[in-house]
């Protein structure tokens, strides 16, 4: 879930500053990248890939 920063409207409602939004939201005729780029929505953090520490290398 991302966090709105400024309010915009879509067919089907109005978001407001603060309002939580996913990617599965319906933001016609706006897409959600495109209302990121735009500083409506803000960015999603890309989730860490967790790096397995390798049993036969050692420091």
């Amino acid at each position: 879930m991302a966090l709105v920063l400024k309010a915009f409207p879509t067919r089907l409602r109005r978001f407001k500053e603060g309002d939580r939004v996913s990617t599965q939201d319906d933001l016609s005729p706006q897409s959600f990248e495109g209302l990121v780029d735009a500083g409506y929505i803000e960015k999603l953090p890309h989730a860490a890939k967790s790096k397995k520490q390798d049993p036969s290398k050692t420091d």
